[in-house]
């Protein structure tokens, strides 16, 4: 079974029925408004990412299924905490599918210890703050995306100007730069035929769909 495949199964985010032949798999099936703050200290080194994700309405009332034990519309808690700490654990297979390179280098981050979901108004928003692994030095230039190789989920950023914030370095700039174009609940986005015939045509298509941040400091 393919890696993103089997990460995306232990996520609980494909629906029953999802696992259909390749041609069926050229769309996106969770859509997710990711909002970020990235965090500084005085001396610009990288604390960390404080990532909160917020999913499309159909996986939202997925995920919660099983979890109304007062049947009130209403997640208990003490089950939705059990969720976020299983889904964010199973995030780590696919490297919480963040992009991350600081001063050209790749960075690794270590295991969120403060995984938290909540529920509210339909929506389930999935919250974590993703540490460095190593101590990688001060920042001059940091680069951030977040998605999917294979396009099963399409990250998208929240709207608004708070989408992403940066925090404890007044001297460093931050640029985010919004994709192309904005990938929607249910649309068909990769012809059936490409998406088999062409490998890598979910990551092309995908790249279309992804923001970039860039935090650069003096």
């Amino acid at each position: 079974m393919h890696r993103i495949h089997a990460a995306l199964l232990l996520l609980g985010l494909l629906l029953p029925g999802l696992l259909a032949p390749a041609g069926a798999e050229a769309h996106p099936h969770v859509w997710v408004q990711a909002r970020s703050e990235v965090v500084l200290d005085e001396a610009r080194n990288l604390v960390g990412m404080r990532v909160s994700w917020t999913f499309d309405p159909d996986y939202s009332a997925f995920a919660v299924l099983n979890l109304d034990s007062k049947r009130d519309g209403v997640p208990d808690p003490d089950k939705l905490a059990t969720l976020a700490r299983e889904r964010v654990a199973a995030l780590a297979e696919t490297g919480y599918f963040v992009q991350a390179k600081l001063n050209g280098r790749p960075l690794a981050f270590s295991p969120p210890g403060d995984a938290r979901a909540e529920y509210r108004d339909g929506r389930l928003t999935l919250s974590f703050t993703l540490a460095p692994l190593a101590s990688p030095g001060a920042v001059r230039t940091l680069v951030v995306t977040t998605s999917d190789p294979d396009f099963y989920v399409a990250f998208g950023l929240a709207p608004g100007p708070e989408a992403v914030r940066l925090a404890g370095s007044p001297a460093c700039l931050l640029k985010v730069t919004h994709p192309a174009k904005e990938a929607r609940i249910g649309e068909q986005l990769i012809p059936d035929s490409e998406a088999t015939a062409r490998p890598g045509a979910a990551a092309a298509t995908g790249a279309d769909y992804t923001g970039r941040v860039l935090v650069a400091c003096p």
